[in-house]
């Protein structure tokens, strides 16, 4: 960028001599510059303030640190992190553990929503289980009410039947 101002300004007092205009665009190109300067000191602020809060959340220090890491084969030894390096390991971490936690709940949501089918299944077969026993019952009730002689006594195949009908003993 500078390169072109500089190009520019050259080109500019071939053309213009040492006259006002010269003065102008080199103003022009100055306060562009101071411009362009302040934008960028405010991204790389903005950006640093993320930085520290990110790392603060995630409980590491953005600074250049030595740590004490085990190789393949047990043995400790340090190592030196570059500035940012603790912090990314820390928030990579984190982002592993989420992942991990999500999957481990999608897991145990899957599993609850087949055991919550499971037991719908369980449940209408035993309702049409009953549903059919309770007809069953009836009709065995009909057929003993329809035995009854014309002195309105019943006999125990009434009363077995009575009870099927209350539930107290299983339909054959």
């Amino acid at each position: 960028m500078i390169k072109l101002i500089v190009g520019a300004f050259k080109a500019l007092h071939a053309w213009a001599g040492n006259s006002w205009l010269v003065l102008i665009a080199l103003g022009l190109a100055i306060a562009a510059l101071y411009v362009d300067d302040r934008r960028a000191r405010a991204d790389r602020d903005a950006w640093s303030s993320w930085a520290k809060a990110t790392c603060a959340y995630a409980g590491a220090s953005p600074d250049a640190t030595t740590v004490e890491r085990a190789d393949a084969a047990g043995k400790r030894h340090k190592v030196k992190l570059p500035r940012g390096g603790a912090c990314a390991e820390a928030v990579q971490d984190l982002a592993a553990f989420r992942a991990a936690t999500l999957a481990g709940t999608a897991r145990v949501l899957a599993a609850a929503a087949a055991e919550q089918q499971a037991k719908a299944t369980r449940d209408r077969t035993t309702a049409q289980a009953e549903s059919e026993d309770r007809a069953a019952a009836i009709n065995t009730m009909e057929k003993a009410d329809a035995q009854v002689r014309d002195d309105d006594r019943v006999d125990g195949n009434w009363f077995a039947a009575l009870n099927r009908l209350g539930g107290l003993q299983p339909h054959d």
